[in-house]
């Protein structure tokens, strides 16, 4: 086998430094045989990157300025110049303006500039009267608290209770009251009072019974006088001639939903001249079942009258209610 010897295409220029009157020609080195680069600065000088300076009067100048400011608002806090002088409260009906202002945080006084319309709206948001409200802090001096007070839609008490509870749309209890002037009237299961903000029954209940005595009139041509919802649920209406409409247990919604056919069948007895809602014997009028509603006259059981001379049996000790399972 004979070897051949490889040769680059390129010559070599070796020979090129032994030619005098052509210039001296140096091959670049590769990186790997590079030397490094000596003499060169290539960083700035500590001098260039500082910061110019700032001459002692600019300095005196800045702080006297910011001594000022914190002066004159110290001055506006705390000084005659924006002082809070009026709150003016419009929209309370139930609440004086002491107390609204009160609730609201605004009865010490103050610098205009310290009120928080909003945190004031969140306290009197937490009012139970109060449904909506807005302040507004003014320059001049005042600041204007504007409320919506929640209306009372009926009022409740606990069993025989005598003291009166206005209650809200939402069920809240709102106060008491000592008079009833337009209100459904709600009598609760026996027990203690209900306290303000408590909930003592379901909205949707309440809901249900103030449709039910403003949609009565042009229903039966009958006025309600109130409610009664005892510790079982059940729920009785009351008018105001004095007979009974039993409408039986109103807890779960398919009970709520039951009402509204238990209400037209009051309607549809009527039509068929089952019953006259304007009789004074009338004693009431049973819808638990809307498919079979049962009425009840005081003419069908008569109390008896004792003879002259016969002697009265005692009567039997009452039993005792039945509890609710």
């Amino acid at each position: 086998m004979k070897l051949r010897r490889r040769r680059s295409f390129i010559p070599r220029l070796s020979w090129l430094p032994r030619i005098k009157w052509l210039p001296r020609i140096r091959l670049r080195r590769g990186l790997e045989a590079s030397e490094p680069l000596k003499g060169q600065l290539w960083t700035r000088s500590e001098r260039s990157l500082r910061e110019p300076d700032v001459h002692w009067s600019l300095r005196a100048v800045a702080a006297t300025a910011a001594v000022l400011e914190v002066a004159l608002l110290g001055w506006l806090w705390f000084g005659p110049a924006l002082a809070m002088r009026t709150v003016n409260v419009a929209g309370a009906q139930h609440l004086t303006s002491l107390q609204v202002a009160e609730a609201a945080g605004l009865a010490n006084g103050g610098s205009v500039l310290s009120v928080d319309g909003e945190a004031d709206r969140q306290h009197l948001l937490a009012q139970t009267w109060v449904q909506a409200a807005k302040v507004v802090p003014q320059l001049s001096g005042s600041v204007e608290v504007t409320i919506t007070e929640w209306q009372p839609v009926a009022v409740y008490h606990a069993g025989k209770n005598p003291t009166l509870f206005l209650m809200s749309d939402q069920a809240v209890v709102l106060g008491s009251t000592a008079a009833v002037v337009g209100l459904v009237d709600v009598q609760g299961p026996g027990g203690a009072d209900p306290k303000v903000g408590e909930h003592p029954i379901d909205q949707a209940l309440l809901v249900a019974m103030v449709n039910m005595q403003r949609g009565f009139p042009a229903l039966l041509g009958q006025q309600v006088a109130g409610f009664i919802f005892d510790s079982c649920g059940d729920l009785t209406l009351v008018s105001k001639r004095g007979w009974k409409v039993y409408f039986g247990r109103v807890l779960t919604p398919e009970e709520f939903k039951a009402l509204n056919d238990k209400v037209a069948a009051l309607k549809a007895i009527a039509g068929r001249g089952n019953v006259n809602y304007n009789s004074a014997d009338l004693e009431y009028v049973n819808v638990m079942n809307p498919t079979e509603p049962a009425v009840s006259l005081r003419s069908a059981h008569p109390t008896p009258t004792p003879s002259p001379g016969a002697t009265p049996r005692p009567s039997p000790s009452p039993s005792a209610a039945p509890t609710c399972k």
